[in-house]
């Protein structure tokens, strides 16, 4: 779940935070009593880096600052050492445009990390508004235009009754916003501004937050403005005790303005209750089988998001997913193939420290102490049966300090059952199939990622009990003892061969895209010897391409193919140059986009097909 961190910096964010108690010098150039918008943010941004190494070292972070124009500092990184020594290099600019940075978060997110991942999204800014057509306000007109339009589409294609080729009303055509028009994210999302000012003494601050709160609901943006409020235990700031509220032009409602001040501590606050907001962790608990041991409070990480589902009627229905994980059985990882699934998270063992059922104890010599709840009756009767078949009649000094040994020495040697469910999973080539709510399955196995570090993943599916068509109904799965005498016991679907090819091509990363065509440049400069190879991965690439939907890629190649000629050694054979020649022109052809069309090899006299 990345998080993308934009900073304002245009010139209302060097403002100094009036009614601020004298500093006298921070040693980082700044004089006297000037605490200023600027330095609590770049401490709050210091406060969001800490909460996450702290409770979230896997989260993926980047920086960026904006004013009018915007600049990513830092790029997406676990590093957050290197965001927080870019905070120091940070310049300042004119003035706020927030249009122009929520265009190039969505971007820059969506080329990274695409539009199906979960991105966390926190402004901190003085709620600054802008000027002219790049306006805060501008933009709510623009949004709230756009919705309209879309409207009007959609109920003048209802009206007309058109159909499609299926029979049923046609999907209306929607006007697609402009390059630099924010509409809203293409991804699943939060938008979070921490505003900082106050909202008692700042009208300017006040009617930005308005606006800030406007945006979100004009454009349907799930998002919160977490705004710093004063604790009343929190001391005054020291101010000119000469002039008095009412000489600043407050009447008797706000006489208290001078004591709703920003400071550090409440602009500390708000960042404190929006990682909370945000960040919280899900925590729940594995249960394996009924053994009482086999039960672990675990870390879900990410957390996992409410999954809504809409009916055939257009009504929708969120669930929630449980806080007690079922293990319900084992599957072989070759039965379950690859089912679709909703996410994927990491299950992580929690600490003793941090379970809630840690307890605070009282002991005999009246100093608290920290640690379990007292065991309970399984536990007494467990430890009981191990200390009577561990008796030694032989020497009973020497097992009376065996046990005491345990006993200093056990607190490292209690069993978990994540450790033992990976290595199991692991070794057996198996996952566990988990119940993670009412009529709600997932499965739990081992995965390892690049740096060959095997983690326990859960792969959560969709809502239902028949989500795997080839295992049917996953309530009904069950033992091979559970078989009756001469029943078959596979799964309802069981293809001994798989009824596609195995040599698919997979342009999920930008990596295997480029193989494929480096692949055909090789065969390409080593004509005509490798004239049928050349053809071969050719014609498998335009195949893909059309498939996808993927034109552009075709004009692409025509480009290379016709760059590669011209860059061709003297010692090349001359029917390189006419092969290339001969595949763009091809490729360009309108009449060869139809996948049953293969592109054949010119027959020249180099390569002896005429």
């Amino acid at each position: 779940m990345p998080t993308v961190i934009a900073l304002d910096v245009s010139l209302s964010m060097t403002r100094p935070i009036p009614h601020q108690p004298k500093t006298g010098g921070a040693g980082d150039g700044s004089s006297e009593n000037s605490l200023t918008y600027h330095l609590v943010a770049v401490k709050g941004v210091n406060y969001i880096l800490d909460y996450l190494t702290k409770h979230a070292r896997l989260e993926f972070v980047s920086l960026i600052v904006y004013s009018s124009l915007y600049e990513v500092l830092v790029d997406f990184t676990r590093d957050y050492d290197s965001i927080r020594q870019a905070l120091h290099k940070i310049e300042h600019y004119d003035k706020t445009s927030l249009e122009n940075v929520l265009v190039a978060v969505n971007n820059a997110f969506k080329s990274h990390w695409g539009s199906q991942n979960y991105c966390q999204i926190v402004f901190i800014t003085d709620c600054g508004v802008g000027m002219g057509p790049s306006s805060l306000k501008n933009t709510i007109i623009n949004i709230q235009n756009y919705k309209a339009a879309c409207a009007a589409a959609v109920a003048a294609a209802t009206a007309e009754g058109v159909k499609d080729a299926t029979g049923g009303v046609a999907t209306a055509v929607l006007p697609q916003p402009s390059d630099n028009q924010w509409v809203g994210f293409a991804y699943p999302s939060k938008l979070s501004f921490v505003c900082l000012g106050s909202l008692a003494t700042d009208s300017a601050f006040r009617c930005g937050t308005k606006l800030y709160q406007q945006l979100l609901d004009a454009s349907g943006q799930k998002g919160q403005l977490f705004v710093p409020r004063l604790r009343p235990d929190e001391p005054v700031p020291s101010v000119d005790e000469s002039v008095s509220p009412a000489d600043n032009g407050c009447d008797d409602a706000i006489a208290g303005a001078f004591r709703s001040q920003l400071t550090k501590a409440s602009a500390m606050e708000a960042f404190e209750t929006m990682c909370e907001t945000n960040y919280r962790q899900f925590e729940a608990t594995l249960r394996c089988g009924g053994y009482f041991r086999l039960e672990e409070p675990v870390i879900v990480w990410p957390a996992p998001l409410p999954y809504t589902a809409r009916d055939v009627l257009g009504g929708e229905t969120t669930k929630l997913m449980s806080r007690r994980l079922e293990v319900c059985g084992f599957v072989s990882l070759s039965d379950i193939g690859s089912p679709m699934s909703v996410s994927r998270h990491l299950i992580l063992p929690r600490s003793p420290g941090s379970s809630t059922s840690t307890a605070q104890h009282t002991g005999e010599d009246g100093k608290v102490i920290k640690g379990n709840s007292l065991p309970s009756v399984e536990e007494r009767l467990e430890a009981d049966i191990k200390a009577f078949y561990a008796k030694s009649d032989s020497d009973p000094a020497q097992h009376h300090h065996h046990h005491q040994h345990n006993d200093e020495h056990g607190a490292g040697l209690e069993e978990s059952v994540c450790v033992l469910l990976h290595g199991a999973l692991k070794v057996e080539n198996m996952a566990a199939l988990v119940l993670l709510g009412d009529a709600w399955y997932g499965f739990i196995y081992s995965y390892a990622d690049g740096k060959k570090k095997w983690n326990l993943m859960l792969n959560v599916l969709p809502p239902g009990n028949d989500v795997v068509p080839w295992l049917g109904d996953l309530r009904y799965l069950g033992t091979l003892e559970d078989a009756l005498p001469g029943e078959n016991p596979a799964f309802p679907i069981k293809a001994e061969k798989r009824s596609y090819s195995q040599n698919i091509v997979v342009w999920i990363r930008q990596a295997g895209l480029q193989s494929d065509i480096q692949k055909v440049l090789r065969h390409a400069k080593k004509l005509p010897e490798k004239t049928q190879h050349f053809y071969k991965e050719l014609n498998r690439i335009r195949r893909a391409a059309l498939s996808l939907g993927f034109v552009e890629l075709l004009e692409g190649l025509a480009h290379i193919f016709e760059r590669e000629i011209g860059t061709l050694p003297l010692s090349a054979s001359p029917d390189c140059s006419m092969q290339l020649n001969h595949a763009a022109m091809e490729l360009r052809k309108p009449a060869n986009r139809d996948l049953k069309i293969v592109i054949h090899a010119l027959p020249t006299q180099y390569n002896q097909l005429g």
